[in-house]
């Protein structure tokens, strides 16, 4: 790290001189205009030209050396690295990956299928990253949560409701594509020379991280929600929308008193339930336990 002192120059002005060598190295000569950047942290990030945004293209070979579900996976990888452009190449005819793989680049948010031939496929995010507001994304993904312990609580009150069943493995749906969606956005964050965005939740590359850590745990707290509706049991759905409540309030208002009192709580829960008892139990215990990730991780956040 090199250290600069800062000058005074005519009546108004501040100024610091650049490395000779930063200065050299990317052909910059006097008069040039440089952009720079002030973060959110406080910190100015100054760079040597105006930076662009570079639409990045991934293409994917795919054969029967991979099952119909690796597929899948390598499509939902390509997408939450942020690559823009995805072509997918076929071996030969493979109609059942097709079908897959269109059905999973439909559901993927702001991806439309450009091309669709016999042996090629070419899907583009149209998607503008900059817009990213990760607060009413992970606002989102909580209220999808909450509307899925509804109607739990629905179903253990009126068990064997295929209505009830159908719209929570909706909701789950809706949930993993705005997972996806968020760990592409953060992705896409982490790849900038600055890690600001629109909501102001960001203040340092560590906190991306947090959020990644949190929008795993709530995906996994969804496909517990779901389990437990598909072996419907005992379990204290109010508790649970509660203090699922109480936690992400503390994502962005991080009161380490309030957190502290609560993973108290949930430890509590969580050492008198006899998770053996039943599927739907053991589902609880771990839906507790993710909250109790979360909070683990919004301490760390709020200590940076």
């Amino acid at each position: 790290m090199e250290f600069r002192k800062v000058q005074f120059t005519g009546r108004s002005s501040y100024i610091i001189s650049l490395p000779k060598k930063w200065v050299l190295e990317n052909g910059l000569r006097r008069g040039d205009i440089i952009p720079l950047s002030i973060n959110s942290d406080g910190s100015i990030t100054i760079f040597p030209k105006e930076p662009k945004e570079v639409s990045e293209e991934k293409v994917l070979e795919i054969s029967k050396e991979y099952s119909p579900d690796m597929a899948v996976r390598l499509v939902i990888s390509a997408y939450i690295q942020g690559y823009d452009v995805l072509e997918i190449r076929f071996s030969e005819e493979m109609p059942i990956y097709k079908v897959k793989i269109r059905k999973v680049l439909q559901s993927l948010p702001g991806v439309e299928i450009v091309m669709d031939e016999y042996q090629r496929m070419v899907a583009k995010s149209l998607l503008d990253e900059r817009e990213v507001n990760l607060a009413e994304l992970l606002n989102r993904i909580s209220s999808l949560v909450l509307s899925m312990l509804g109607d739990l609580e629905l179903l253990i009150n009126s068990p064997g409701d295929g209505e009830i069943l159908r719209d929570i493995n909706d909701l789950e749906n809706e949930l993993d594509r705005f997972y996806f969606l968020i760990i592409r956005a953060v992705n896409r964050l982490l790849s900038r020379r600055g890690v600001t965005e629109e909501s102001g939740m960001i203040k340092r590359s560590f906190d991306l991280l947090g959020i990644l850590f949190i929008v795993r745990n709530i995906e996994r707290i969804g496909d517990h929600i779901t389990r437990i509706s598909e072996n419907p049991g005992k379990v204290n759905v109010s508790y649970l929308r509660e203090k699922f409540n109480e936690m992400m309030s503390q994502v962005e208002e991080r009161n380490l008193s309030k957190i502290d009192h609560l993973m108290l709580e949930l430890k509590d829960e969580i050492h008198g339930i006899d998770y053996r008892q039943s599927i739907a139990l053991e589902s609880y215990r771990r839906v507790l336990e993710y909250l109790e990730n979360i909070g683990e991780t919004i301490i760390n956040m709020a200590l940076s």
